[in-house]
């Protein structure tokens, strides 16, 4: 939801002021970006109900096992310590939700969406992995490389442990 807006707003900027007239249909896109989370819910919330279907149709394992299947397709050595980054912050990810989920709600509740948009980067990251190794093998450039690199900059791992948010608390609080 949130990156949305900035992509839209961007586009937006990128056709100058031809970007902002209704005739072009591309304001709509930066006003639908804008309500999406209030028609589908904050990204608070929507991590919740997703941890609640992967917990009710016991998944879990399916979504660890298709990130890992995608990520162990890396040859390129390059694009295998991509995969060892994106298995570790899956493994960290599901650690952190059997540890917290049935032990501590309230702390589950606040971390939920750091954790699913870490297993959706997780997700994405192998992916991008197992694309840029094609490309690699079919003669293609390095160019998904470049993107599945470029991608994991951008921070995997978003799953803050109690060890983090006690600094953060020390910081905070004096």
């Amino acid at each position: 939801g949130k990156q949305a807006v900035a992509h839209a707003s961007e586009v937006l900027e990128c056709f100058g002021g031809a970007g902002y007239v209704e005739d072009t249909g591309l304001p709509v896109l930066l006003r639908d970006a804008q309500v999406l989370s209030i028609w589908e819910g904050t990204t608070n919330v929507l991590s919740l109900e997703t941890f609640r279907a992967l917990q009710r149709e016991n998944a879990w394992g399916l979504l660890s096992e298709k990130i890992k299947r995608h990520a162990q397709v890396a040859q390129d050595s390059r694009l295998k310590s991509l995969a060892e980054t994106t298995l570790k912050a899956t493994g960290h990810a599901l650690e952190w939700v059997s540890r917290t989920g049935p032990n501590d709600p309230r702390a589950f509740e606040a971390g939920a969406r750091r954790c699913a948009l870490s297993l959706g980067r997780c997700l994405a990251l192998s992916l991008l992995i197992e694309h840029a190794q094609w490309e690699l093998d079919h003669g293609g450039d390095a160019r998904s490389l470049h993107a599945a690199r470029r991608f994991a900059e951008h921070g995997i791992d978003l799953v803050l442990d109690e060890a983090n948010l006690d600094a953060d608390a020390a910081l905070a609080l004096g």
